[in-house]
């Protein structure tokens, strides 16, 4: 059974300091929007900044926030080994980005030409930041994946906060300050987390010592090698919507503001990620009747949890949006139930793939991911010139609801489970369905926004009453009404 004590606790903790740094995003972007400062146009930039952004987070990560949680169990036994890993891994993103970093620079006027918009050929402008901002990420990423595996709450708090806060800080000095434009927003959030990265890299080392061990950097190449293959397939499936926008830079902006309202979701899921990850890796290892029911409990609450989350949010955000945004950024507010739902959908494969990672069988992540980009990307092409964002949307679901799917037939062959197949899969679907139904009647019936995601919102929750009300009513007897 669950502990719920110390699951609310850590679950808790994990969630509030992951999603922290989009919190104070909150607080960041109405304060650099505005009629006088960046309005749509300078926010579809933004987009794809970020896109380029990530990409080069895949190569300076190679798929170490996974490997690392994972190798993890195989070394925590052997100190010495163990900070041979641990520096290791450091060492190998520091080397990764260096060349990443050389590369930008060299090639600067080549990537430029890729881009017809004035500010965004200037990639010399704004190229080296991107670079930076990837090592700063990359190393924060593995860092935190790092503690909450090890359970080390305290050092996965003081990141968070660091991260969070010095990033936001230099990010609206660099917009309101240095540059009105996106190169200051980038510039800003090179200069603050570098601040929470090199904290971090001077700590590992100090703990660790500097070194690189070529037997454990190719154990874990022939793990990680199909997770960034993959990764790269993911960002394509993420970030094709944006260059199928770049045309119309303010939809772009209207589409990506709305979508960096839905990243709070998933940080908000991988902070409750943070405690059932490593829990049910622990199970994986010792299968039984008893082990079982733990593997069950905690992928029903944790998909619960995150369903809960994102109804709770819809109408909160949209209201924040409304009220605070002053350009034409205000019709993404319309658009967060659609972009939230996605985080469903990545709940539910997460619950799937977990043991298939455990496993070491990392290839089949690839293997799915190729199918979905060539789905997303085919119906990105179909849909967008006709139907703009809503059609990435589209596509973006249908790429979901084909990883669930995929890797949950694929779990059950290679590891056969019992799950509860309400609270995992119709369910959750069953709320995508619900959302596409009363997003049509929106527009066919010309709805309010709030009164459609009012209703939404109403359903997904009167749903959730009846398939966990044995679960909640266990909750009520226990630390409500305390009858045992």
């Amino acid at each position: 059974m669950i502990n719920y004590k110390e699951h609310i606790k850590l679950t808790g903790l994990y969630t509030f300091f992951a999603a922290f740094p989009a919190v104070l995003q909150l607080i960041v972007y109405p304060i650099i929007e505005g009629n006088d400062r960046l309005g749509a146009e300078d926010f579809g930039y933004l987009a794809i900044a970020e896109a380029l952004l990530s990409f080069l987070v895949m190569f300076s990560l190679y798929g170490m926030s996974v490997t690392i949680s994972r190798f993890y169990f195989d070394y925590k036994d052997n100190h010495r080994d163990y900070k041979r890993l641990v520096s290791t891994i450091f060492t190998g993103i520091i080397l990764r980005s260096a060349v990443i970093l050389a590369v930008v620079l060299i090639f600067a006027d080549l990537f430029g030409t890729f881009f017809s918009a004035p500010a965004l050929s200037d990639f010399r402008s704004y190229g080296h930041y991107l670079a930076i901002i990837a090592f700063n990420r990359t190393v924060i990423i593995v860092a935190l994946s790092l503690y909450r595996t090890e359970k080390r709450v305290r050092m996965f708090v003081i990141i968070s906060l660091l991260s969070g806060l010095a990033r936001s800080t230099f990010q609206i000095t660099g917009v309101l300050y240095f540059d009105m434009s996106f190169v200051g927003y980038l510039m800003g959030t090179a200069i603050g987390g570098g601040v929470a990265s090199l904290s971090v890299i001077v700590y590992t080392y100090t703990k660790c010592g500097i070194k690189y061990s070529r037997e454990i950097n190719r154990h874990m190449g022939k793990y990680a090698l199909p997770l960034f293959a993959a990764d790269i397939l993911v960002w394509g499936i993420v970030f094709i919507d944006r260059f199928m926008l770049i045309n119309n830079p303010e939809a772009l902006g209207i589409y990506d503001n709305a979508l960096k309202f839905a990243m709070g979701i998933q940080f908000i899921s991988q902070g409750l990620a943070g405690y059932v990850q490593p829990e049910l890796y622990r199970l994986y290892g010792r299968r039984g009747e008893e082990s079982d029911a733990g593997i069950r409990s905690q992928s029903n609450l944790f998909m619960a949890e995150n369903i809960v989350v994102i109804a709770l949010l819809i109408i909160p955000v949209m209201l924040f949006i409304t009220w605070f945004y002053e350009t034409s950024l205000v019709a993404s507010a319309g658009l967060l139930a659609l972009v939230f739902s996605k985080y469903l959908l990545y709940a539910q494969y997460q619950i799937f793939l977990w043991p298939i990672l455990y496993l070491k069988r990392s290839g089949i992540y690839l293997t799915v991911n190729l199918i979905v980009f060539a789905v997303v990307l085919l119906l990105n092409l179909l849909l967008v010139p006709y139907f703009s964002y809503y059609g990435s949307i589209a596509a973006s679901l249908t790429g979901g609801v084909i990883q669930v799917l995929s890797f949950y037939t694929i779990q059950n062959r290679l590891m056969p489970f019992s799950w509860n197949k309400t609270k995992l899969l119709y369910f959750p679907l069953g709320i995508i369905v619900l959302l596409v139904l009363m997003e049509a009647a929106k527009h066919i019936f010309n709805l309010d926004i709030f009164f459609a995601s009012g209703i939404f919102v109403t359903m997904v929750f009167f749903g959730l009453t009846l398939i966990y009300r044995r679960e909640i009513r266990d909750l009520m007897s226990k630390y409500v009404f305390r009858t045992r």
